[in-house]
């Protein structure tokens, strides 16, 4: 019977990015996933923004997130041996009061290596006109779908991924957990189910606020690759012309299954940013793993020091995921090490 002394459960964004952590370390870990229980990461757009438009104001720990994200996903491209992180400007259209905005925070240095250029011609052609338009350095995507693929592919040669069904009631209240049909022994389970971490009973503190968000695909032929578009929609080359559009926030609904409301809520966004001629190819939805507080949840379990936990990436996973996932490792490592209170399962803890 297999023994060992971690198990990552699933293997969306967090448990990968968890996985490649442990590997590096020479950890003893098994990743158990089912290839029946969807992830939204394979739906999610991947999107890399360094601001936060609403307010134009920094992303939560941005200065700190962009080195450790840039340097860990190309780390990971030499290893698999695929081009999936890509650095591109966003193109934000901008209103007139948006405009002063935008030059007032210019002026401060620390938004000047964010904010780039403003004109009041637009760089593309297929634009609605605006009153100007603004430049996010250090931006891009992750194609979450590729990177997702080449990692399980990969962890499946080494033998560490097992395809199956992850049952709430394995945890026993003590060590030495037995997991399905493989019989698999482990002495530590760490949970990066997404969403589906708001199922589990061992968890019923954590405040999870699940949100299901839906994605287009489109093909324009006429629209520049060049940016990404944010303007209530976002829209982002993928190649060849085709573009993701998204998305929306839908808190009721938490199926997985797109809708018609969906994709006309994003069309109509769509057509007021463009001016374009383009093709709907396909149409996603997936449910992401938000946290009430909207900041990631780690660390362990305040009654079970066997359970850990490490999930509620949100909207910007892609930035939080390398950094967070090296903290969860150090906490694995040395039991003495604090994790940073904005993140920490502790909390919850009544």
């Amino acid at each position: 019977m297999k023994s060992v002394e971690f198990l990552i459960v699933g293997q969306g964004l967090a448990g990968t990015m968890l996985a490649f952590e442990m590997l590096d370390r020479g950890m003893d870990f098994r990743i158990l996933y089912s290839s029946q229980k969807s992830k939204a990461s394979m739906v999610a757009a991947g999107m890399i923004n360094p601001l936060v438009f609403k307010r134009l104001t920094k992303s939560w720990m941005v200065d700190e997130l962009l080195p450790v994200m840039k340097e860990r996903y190309q780390q990971l491209e030499q290893l698999l041996n695929e081009p999936f992180f890509h650095q591109k400007q966003i193109l934000k259209p901008l209103s007139g009061q948006e405009k002063e905005s935008w030059k007032e925070k210019k002026q401060h240095s620390d938004y000047s290596k964010y904010i780039g250029i403003l004109s009041d011609i637009p760089p593309i052609n297929g634009l609605t006109e605006m009153a100007a338009y603004g430049m996010v350095e250090q931006a891009g995507y992750l194609n979450l779908s590729l990177f997702l693929e080449k990692a399980e592919m990969y962890f499946k040669q080494k033998n560490l991924l097992l395809d199956e069904t992850f049952n709430f009631r394995d945890i026993q209240k003590n060590r030495n957990i037995t997991f399905g049909p493989s019989k698999l022994k482990a002495d530590k389970v760490v949970l990066c189910e997404g969403y589906h971490l708001s199922r589990d009973p061992l968890l019923p503190f954590v405040k999870m606020n699940p949100v299901k968000g839906e994605v287009l695909l489109i093909h324009a032929p006429q629209l520049s690759e060049e940016y990404i578009i944010n303007k209530k929609v976002f829209v982002l080359p993928v190649g060849n012309h085709y573009f993701k559009v998204g998305s929306t926030y839908e808190w009721e609904d938490l199926t997985e299954q797109p809708t018609e409301k969906g994709r006309e809520s994003i069309l109509q966004r769509l057509d007021d940013l463009v001016t374009v001629e383009y093709t709907v190819v396909d149409h996603w939805a997936g449910v992401r793993p938000t946290i009430a507080d909207r900041r990631p949840v780690l660390g362990q379990h305040p009654e079970y020091d066997h359970v850990f936990v490490f999930n509620g990436l949100g909207t910007k996973g892609v930035m939080l995921a390398p950094y967070f996932a090296h903290e969860m490792c150090k906490s694995l490592i040395d039991s003495n090490y604090v994790l940073p209170e904005e993140v920490n399962l502790r909390r919850f803890w009544a």
